[in-house]
Formats: structure tokens, sequence, C-alpha cells
């Protein structure tokens, strides 16, 4: 089973580069937020949602994100996919990458959806997932949720746990025509940490080396969360088709 993978550029914002690389300075980034769309399947997929409520993420995350993160109004989650021709009730899954704000809180904007999240992540991390999420999970238990370990999902497409940024850290891997993709999530945040092997910041050196080593396994291209190279990589938004 070969899928398609839809790129769209979500926002931006600029990062310290203490955040991105290990023993990096004060100086900024660039980053890119995305969502992206999983198609070939008997439905629309996705991978992260993109954040809901902007202003209080940034006021959490300005000392390494000054400015925080930045949206032209076609760049929120729900005119982005509605301008992409996508209507959120035909999507049936959605994985989550991390849990994170900025990856997963648009959760309840999918009224039909299920949830596909690392199974040791989402219960140690379970009092702090945001009430939203948490009631659009309620009202359709138990199929919105899927705890997955390192496992087949679905053909061509398979989950691994990947820890470094966070214990719900995971990897998605997706058959295509041009080879296996990997979603990183935050374990990843530029080409460069995996491409030179420099660990990302505020986070244990070793576990983040020995999460991209498992990324490489599995990778034939890599994706990763925040780096506005991809949409030079990748000009169209489009891998696979």
């Amino acid at each position: 089973m070969n899928y398609t993978i839809r790129i769209l550029k979500n926002g931006e914002c600029d990062v310290r580069d203490y955040i991105t690389y290990t023993n990096g300075g004060e100086e900024t980034s660039l980053f890119y937020m995305y969502i992206c769309v999983i198609e070939g399947g008997e439905k629309l997929m996705l991978v992260d949602t993109g954040p809901r409520d902007v202003e209080s993420f940034n006021k959490g995350v300005s000392k390494y994100i000054p400015g925080g993160i930045r949206q032209q109004p076609y760049e929120r989650t729900p005119q982005l996919l509605k301008n992409a021709g996508i209507d959120t009730a035909d999507i049936s899954h959605v994985f989550i990458t991390h849990l994170h704000a900025d990856h997963y809180e648009y959760f309840d904007l999918f009224p039909n959806a299920q949830m596909v999240v690392n199974k040791k992540g989402f219960l140690e991390s379970l009092l702090g997932i945001k009430s939203n999420v948490m009631q659009a999970l309620a009202r359709r238990w138990p199929h919105s949720l899927r705890l997955a370990e390192d496992e087949e999902i679905m053909p061509g497409i398979k989950t691994f746990w990947l820890g470094c940024h966070s214990v719900c850290s995971q990897g998605i891997a997706i058959q295509t025509k041009l080879g296996t993709t990997v979603f990183t999530g935050d374990v990843v945040y530029k080409y460069r940490n995996i491409e030179e092997n420099i660990p990302i910041g505020w986070a244990d050196a070793d576990e983040c080396r020995n999460a991209m080593q498992r990324i490489r396994n599995y990778a034939d291209i890599v994706i990763p969360s925040h780096d506005p190279e991809l949409l030079k990589r990748f000009p169209d938004g489009i891998i696979g088709a």
C-alpha cells in the first residue's frame, strides 16, 4: 500500500538555538509549523493538528520562542484545510507525533477521527491533556482513541516509540512510491539534527541519538517537524504522488 503525503504550512516562529540544538546559543532560526494530509487510503488521514489556542501557547513559550507563533488567517487549521478542499468530517485518523499543544490541540475539529497516540506517553501525560481534546475523545469513546506501540496501524503505516523530546514522542512510518517516509515529530526539528547527528536541546543527548538511529532504520525520507527546508526539497508540498 502506497500513500501520498501533502504538506500544509500552518504558521511560523523563531526559536532559540539552545532549543533546536544541544549546546546551541541565544540566536534564533526560523521554524515552520506543518500539518500533513495522508492520501490514498479509504479516507483521508492527518499527522498532527496544529495549535488551537495560539495566544496561550505563545505566553508559555515566550522565553525561547520570542514573538511566538505567527499565523496568517488562512494558515489556521480550519481555514487551511478548507482551502485545501478537505472536510474535517472526512478525516478518519489523526496521528499525533507527541502531546504538545502545537501538535495535537485541534483534535476536536475532527468529529469522526480516531487519535493515534503513543500508549506509554498518553498514559503518563493524561492529566495534562487539554480539556477540549479529552471531551472530544469522551464523546466517541472508545473508538476515538488508539494507543499505539511499535506496530502496524494499517497496511503501509507503522508507529514506533522514540522518546527523546518527550515520553510520548513516536515516529510514524508511511509507505510511499518514494519509499518509507518517517514523521519524526520534535525529535528532529531540522534536517541538520539528523544529517549531522546533532541532538535537540533540552533533552538527553544519548536518548536523542538513539531515537534518530531508529528513524534512520525505517526511513528513506525524513520529515522533520519544523524545517522550512522541507518545502525546498518538496517545493510542490507533495511526497509520493
